[in-house]
């Protein structure tokens, strides 16, 4: 895969996009409907230029991209626009839309190229590694696949403003898979990316994708879920959380409360340093990520947490950080896990006012 990152990276977007193909035939645009008018137009003439014939569609909004109905329209439209495994899909826009291009790149024609253009933060970090689930109903979430896109284009220009919180909670968990250096310099940097700072940005992210890759390739399978650092704690948030106090809350606010939570599982199931746990917290302040207030029963939290890790796996299995570098699945004895459930519990039922 081609990773290309910096400001103005779309600067020649269709004469570095042509490489995927043998010959330029067809293109087809999958937009993000918030995609601004001005950016479309940058792209499809770059296209033009490199000599490509266009097609596009516009995703439903957020989630409702992923659903199956989406997916049965934007198989349709492929169809109809007769995009062969020689030409090339372009997704712009959010994660959920770069996720279905991802998607429909390895499905059309049993393998069609695939080209992404990130819009946020969070589509920067993780549009090479990860792609979000299909929504279809009764599978919660289980639909997925790792993505495999011939070329990510990641334009600093298109953030404005601050590093957005979404991003900032996946930059954390890269550093913290990857080394002490890499923590180290992420919160260095983290004043600068609350600022907005480009040169900043771009160094996390490419800091970030290094240490993803070194994830989804690891020869180790237990060291390939370490991108699974705090999921199961925020899915088991997310369901017991429903309808009530903090059920509001976006997943990357319950992801960083579950690295929050199993940061602290880790200082006595895998020796993680106590002061980092506090370190982890102050970084998350520095990027804007506030704790969660609520109220939650400890038994229902702990019924929510076998629930969950039961939907994935037939053991009850936390992805912990040993050291910085080095998280593995770990098993949590249940007096342990009841221990620190009550606490952490507790100190979320303080901030409710």
């Amino acid at each position: 895969m081609d990773f290309r990152i910096g400001a103005d990276a779309l600067g020649e977007f269709g004469r570095i996009a042509r490489v995927v193909v043998g010959r330029p035939q067809r293109a087809f645009l999958i937009w993000d409907s918030s995609v601004e008018d001005e950016l479309k137009t940058r792209i499809e003439r770059q296209l033009i230029d490199a000599e490509f014939c266009l097609a596009s569609w516009t995703a439903p909004i957020e989630e409702e991209a992923l659903a199956s109905a989406a997916c049965e329209t934007l198989f349709g439209e492929l169809a109809r626009a007769g995009i062969t495994a020689d030409d090339v899909i372009v997704g712009v826009g959010r994660t959920q839309v770069t996720s279905l291009a991802a998607f429909a790149g390895k499905f059309w024609c049993g393998g069609t190229a695939c080209v992404l253009v990130p819009t946020c933060l969070e589509g920067m970090v993780t549009a090479a590694t990860v792609a979000d689930p299909l929504a279809i109903a009764g599978t919660d979430g289980r639909v997925l696949l790792a993505p495999e896109p011939n070329m990510v284009f990641c334009d600093i220009d298109l953030i404005d403003g601050p590093a957005d919180p979404a991003g900032s909670v996946y930059l954390v968990g890269a550093a913290i898979t990857e080394s002490r250096r890499a923590w180290e310099r992420l919160k260095e940097a983290a004043p600068r990316l609350g600022r907005g700072e480009a040169a900043a940005l771009v160094d996390a992210i490419c800091n970030a994708q290094t240490a993803r890759r070194m994830v989804v390739s690891a020869v180790n399978p237990s060291a390939r879920h370490a991108l699974s650092f705090g999921v199961t704690t925020a899915r088991a948030l997310r369901s017991c959380l429903s309808g009530k106090q903090g059920g509001e809350a976006p997943w990357w606010q319950l992801l960083a409360e579950g690295m929050r939570f199993e940061a602290r599982l880790a200082t006595e199931v895998g020796a993680f340093p106590v002061d980092e746990v506090f370190t982890l917290d102050d970084c998350f302040e520095d990027l804007g990520i506030p704790e969660l207030a609520f109220a939650l029963d400890r038994d229902a939290f702990l019924t929510a947490l076998t629930a969950e890790n039961a939907r994935w796996a037939n053991r009850l299995l936390f992805a912990l950080p040993k050291a910085f570098g080095s998280i593995r699945l770990s098993n949590v004895d249940e007096e342990v896990l009841a221990r620190h459930a009550e606490a952490y519990l507790a100190s979320r039922a303080e901030l409710v006012s």
